[in-house]
């Protein structure tokens, strides 16, 4: 049974199994930012951190999915339509994970329950991942739609948001589904995970053989 993030595996090149090795998969992902806005309702601590931590989530998505190329300070691009970043929502029991990768390279994790992991443009394989994930994107690209709302994906789905100077592209699949490659969408699937794989890689090397064995 998946008891939230801390059940999850992630392996390289496929969807997630259960398992408790959280440790070695996103202990990377720690918290980067907190908005800290007084409210009149009074709530227990517990609950007043766990809206904080959404909001932050909900509030760097929607710069991403809600903003421009200009404004990102990316390249241009050689046409309206194509894609200069890809965002994958991924639904899990406890809340979602979303993956962005922009064409410049840069890419960024973040939790619904607080927390992730940005930039990444300057480690080589973290920008290599996430270019190559804009360019899947481009290859399906045609099979989706465009869309101007940005719902979260219920559990066990996974979302594709593709972004251009044109506008927002959309197509969902089931996790089975890309995992067993009976969708269209489980090359980029696949390659948005690429990115997860290349952020967790960079963090046990930080972490080096010590950390490791505690």
């Amino acid at each position: 049974m998946v008891c939230g993030y801390r059940s999850l595996v992630l392996v390289e090149g496929r969807w997630p199994i259960n398992g408790t090795r959280l440790r070695n998969a996103l202990v990377f992902m720690i918290v980067a930012l907190a908005i800290f806005w007084a409210t009149k309702k009074q709530v227990r601590p517990s609950d007043r951190t766990s809206a904080k931590a959404r909001e932050t989530y909900l509030g760097l998505r929607d710069l991403i999915l809600r903003g421009s190329r200009t404004k990102l300070s990316l390249p241009p691009t050689t046409a309206p339509n194509e894609p200069w970043g890809v965002v994958m929502d991924w639904g899990m029991g406890s809340g979602t994970v979303t993956v962005l990768a922009l064409s410049d390279g840069s890419a960024s994790i973040y939790l619904s329950s607080g927390g992730g992991s940005l930039g990444g443009i300057g480690q080589e394989p973290i920008r290599n991942a996430a270019k190559k994930a804009v360019t899947l994107a481009a290859e399906v690209q045609s099979q989706m739609k465009p869309v101007s709302a940005f719902p979260l994906p219920a559990t066990g789905q996974v979302q594709f948001y593709v972004l251009t100077d044109a506008g927002v592209y959309a197509a969902g699949a089931s996790e089975s589904d890309l995992q067993t490659g009976r969708s269209p969408f489980s090359k980029l699937g696949d390659g948005m995970q690429g990115v997860i794989t290349e952020y967790r890689i960079f963090q046990e090397r930080s972490q080096g053989p010590h950390s490791k064995n505690e």
